[in-house]
């Protein structure tokens, strides 16, 4: 059975083109083109860039990245890559909560106090009721009459000031803004959670929002610029650089 590589190899010599001609169409390095051709994946950054790079050289070519993708994962050596963690993983190394681990007669124990404390509770509550009842009624003193004055005029009331209102909070505190200048595969990684992974078009511009952090992979670097919360930060690197950059949310003061 060929390989990922043989059989992206094969198809790019079938179509007369060679590594430099994918590498300016996918903005892959060519490098990592030759790698991938070679079934060689100590190179590549990471299985989450490899699966990137296969899936667009497919699509560049023309054929189906799918049943690529599937062929990798039956084939592939995984421990020719660096092991990433993924979200999945944190939440399986999640500490147990407390009340999990606690055992019956904590529990039990827990109840014989709270009833306690209510009983006490009542109890206060229906003494403060009984002695409030049992106080003599206060005596109060003859009114005397209100001496008259004359009329005054009633001023007009004044306009009410009106208050500007506050700008509505920004929903999210991490806003991150991409607007692509050329092919860049791209993969958003929102409070741990996998919200968007693909290559968009020149010209086109995504935005993401998250609550704690936001991390953006990218293939190409130089091929989108990136604004953080309003703020302009640019082109985060060099053509065909593989780059990761992480947005956390400011500390309150």
């Amino acid at each position: 059975m060929p390989t990922v590589g043989e059989i992206l190899r094969s198809e790019r010599e079938k179509q007369g083109l060679s590594i430099k001609d994918i590498e300016k169409a996918t903005s892959i390095r060519t490098l990592y083109l030759s790698s991938i051709e070679a079934d060689n994946y100590s190179v590549i950054p990471g299985e989450v860039y490899l699966k990137g790079f296969i899936r667009n050289y497919a699509n560049c070519l023309g054929l189906d990245a799918k049943e690529l993708l599937e062929l990798y994962r039956q084939t592939s050596n995984l421990t020719d890559l660096e092991p990433e963690k993924t979200s999945d993983d944190c939440e399986r190394t999640a500490v147990t909560p407390v009340s999990d681990r606690v055992g019956g007669s904590s529990k039990t124990n827990k109840l014989i106090v709270v009833g306690l404390v209510s009983v006490f509770l009542i109890g206060i509550l229906s003494w403060a009721i009984g002695n409030r009842n049992n106080q003599p009624p206060q005596q109060l003193p003859d009114p005397k009459p209100a001496p008259t004055s004359p009329a005054v005029p009633v001023p007009q009331s004044s306009p009410n000031t009106l208050v500007p209102e506050k700008p509505a909070p920004q929903s999210k505190p991490i806003m991150v803004t991409a607007k692509y200048t050329d092919l860049c595969w791209t993969l958003v990684i929102a409070d741990g959670k996998e919200v968007y992974e693909g290559t968009p078009k020149i010209g086109e511009t995504l935005q993401w929002e998250a609550q704690s952090n936001l991390s953006v992979q990218l293939g190409n670097a130089s091929g989108v610029e990136i604004i953080h919360n309003g703020q302009a930060i640019g082109k985060m690197g060099e053509k065909g650089e593989v780059l990761k950059k992480t947005f956390t949310a400011a500390a309150k003061p």
